[in-house]
């Protein structure tokens, strides 16, 4: 008669303890691990201060480059022998998805990779799995690989019902955020661009897919028209490896990663025996830059120095914001990022600027403010490289386009070379509701933003003069930004937005690929070889020693400090700072041009 007896008390705390141990002891990166990620949710390009996380415990969420790198970083560390995902990504911008793509793809190339899910629920989400060596779904799930649509809203004929007149002034006629209000359906040039703008996403797409799996690019273009497919069709087409649960996907990564004994029907991969697990949140901090690393003699600096600065959101004048909470979206304020500019280029360790930009536009005078600090930093001879995200468009390549090169993601939004401006007026809805309004002005254009009456027709001329104007602006500045004649321009500006793919053919952007890509051409121009090692700090600078030390003035604090037992001091003190901050936090933070207030 055999029974199975419980393990003498303390022994799992023993466990507990030398694992820790050993985890400490390889700098917080257990030996033979494998990397775990979830992405239910694409990371975002930029984090924020969250003080309900701080509340509840919870760590930072990995934002893109921090992944993107630390998944470039596993691939070339011997203490990580594979990785495995969780890819159920309900919806996501396809240059993200393809940076991060390109990082597992790396990965995958010499290490093996599962992902899991289960169900894929998009076309983005297969595809983003599609790169891992392996791909697994749950019996009850669908492979979503259904292709792209977009679905245009207008609003015209409920406006007129309720009363309110849409009076706008576009320049371009693929210009078409407008049509929103203006329109009841497609126009035929704004149908065209969207029309070309999904079929380029999806040959990009059908192409990765077909590489990855081996499947014919007709192939895949007959199953989309099937899509969702149930599992049998994603096992005999050849787009699922298994079906299966999550622990037997955990119990075929460890088998796949040569741990002895380990089965998908047998094995149990959260038993203590199983290979050690670590986050990829976890990894990217013991890591990257915040991460432990060998004391470093004070005042010294790396051979290169490359500066970030991040503009996420939409482009509006004066300070702008972060993240500050899950339902506040960032705004890029053309005083912090020109503020980053000018910090960086004073600073002599900098040898060139990277702009990382995701953002749909905004105003045209914040974006000119910008534009303009990217042309004095090249004045003063540092390269600066643009790297567009998920959107660099209208006010997005505006800033982009004084840079010396641009760098895209293939399926990066952008372009639109246009200008729009215009109100809606309220006086029918207002005279409805019984609501009575008057006004008293000393001039004849005191009130000609507002909403009790349409433009007159001096004010309308006065309206279209701007436009164009500004459209006039936007072309020659493009036309001399990328050595293009203002014709050539102008035949693929008037709006139109492009695919950072579709971008390369017109020589609106220089290389595709996202912000290793550029960065490693911002080398190249500053006269590093591609490979050179290089540090990467963020400007402006946020943290918590910029809120207890506020700066005596807008002077860019490298051209303030020229004497060097000054900038010693200042950058001992933003050490301990910043090792405060971390200390506080729980974690190590890179904060790559984000400005928190």
């Amino acid at each position: 008669m055999f029974a199975f007896l419980p393990d003498p008390p303390g022994v799992d705390e023993v466990r507990a303890l030398v694992r820790r141990v050993d985890t400490a002891r390889h700098h917080g990166v257990p030996k033979d691990c494998v990397l775990e990620l979830d992405l239910r949710a694409a990371p975002p390009e930029t984090g924020g201060f969250d003080p309900l996380a701080i509340i509840s415990g919870g760590a930072r969420p990995l934002v893109l480059r921090e992944a993107v790198s630390a998944l470039h970083r596993a691939a070339d560390d011997s203490r990580v022998v594979g990785l495995i995902a969780r890819v159920q990504l309900p919806a996501a911008a396809p240059g993200p998805v393809q940076e991060l793509r390109e990082a597992v793809a790396a990965f995958t190339a010499v290490k093996p990779s599962l992902a899991w899910a289960e169900t894929y629920p998009g076309t983005l989400s297969y595809y983003l799995a599609s790169a891992f060596g392996e791909v697994w779904m749950q019996p009850s799930g669908t492979v979503g690989l259904i292709g792209f649509a977009t679905n245009a809203l207008f609003l015209r004929d409920a406006l007129e019902k309720a009363g309110i007149e849409a009076q706008f002034i576009a320049r371009g006629e693929y210009k078409s955020a407008a049509n929103l209000f203006t329109q009841d359906r497609y126009t035929d040039a704004h149908r065209e661009a969207d029309t070309r703008l999904l079929e380029s996403l999806r040959a990009q797409v059908w192409q990765a897919v077909a590489a990855s799996r081996g499947i014919g690019h007709d192939c895949i273009d007959a199953l989309a028209d099937r899509a969702p497919l149930l599992r049998e069709d994603a096992l005999t087409s050849g787009l699922i490896d298994r079906i299966g649960f999550r622990d037997e996907a955990y119990a075929r990564i460890a088998e796949l990663v040569g741990a002895e004994g380990y089965s998908p029907e047998t094995a149990d991969a959260d038993a203590d025996d199983a290979p050690p697990r670590l986050y990829l949140s976890r990894y990217a901090r013991a890591t990257g830059p915040g991460g432990p690393s060998l004391p470093s003699v004070p005042g010294r600096r790396p051979k290169a120095t490359i500066a970030v600065v991040t503009l996420a959101g939409p482009i509006v004048s004066g300070r702008g914001g972060p993240r500050v909470l899950p339902f506040r979206a960032p705004s890029a304020g053309a005083d912090t990022i020109a503020a980053g500019l000018r910090e960086a280029a004073a600073d002599d360790a900098v040898s060139a600027i990277v702009l990382r930009v995701d953002s749909p536009g905004g105003s045209v005078n914040a974006s000119e403010t910008i534009w303009r600090e990217v042309r004095k930093a090249r004045d003063r001879g540092k390269p600066v490289v643009a790297s567009m995200g998920a959107v660099a468009a209208s006010g997005g390549y505006y800033v982009s386009m004084g840079a010396d090169a641009i760098v895209a993601n293939p399926g990066t939004i952008t372009g639109s070379i246009g200008v729009i401006t215009g109100k809606l007026i309220a006086r029918d809805l207002k005279d409805r509701l019984g609501v009575r309004s008057d006004a008293v002005r000393t001039n004849a254009n005191a009130d000609a933003w507002s909403i009790n009456a349409p433009f007159t027709r001096e004010q309308h001329a006065q309206v279209e003069a701007e436009a164009d104007l500004c459209y006039t602006d936007f072309v020659h500045r493009v036309a001399e930004g990328r050595n293009l004649s203002v014709e050539a321009v102008d035949a693929i500006a008037r709006g139109r937005i492009w695919t950072g793919a579709d971008a390369l053919e017109h020589s609106l952007v220089d290389e595709l690929g996202g912000l290793r890509t550029a960065v490693r051409r911002a080398k190249v121009l500053a006269g590093f070889d591609e490979d050179a090692n290089v540090r990467l700090i963020g400007y402006p600078s946020s943290s918590l020693r910029d809120f207890l030390w506020p700066r005596p003035s807008s002077q860019p604090a490298a051209a303030s400090l020229p004497d060097a037992l000054g900038a010693l001091i200042a950058q001992s003190v933003a050490a301990i700072f910043d090792q405060a901050e971390r200390t506080l936090s729980g974690a190590s933070v890179l904060w790559l041009g984000e400005s928190r207030f």
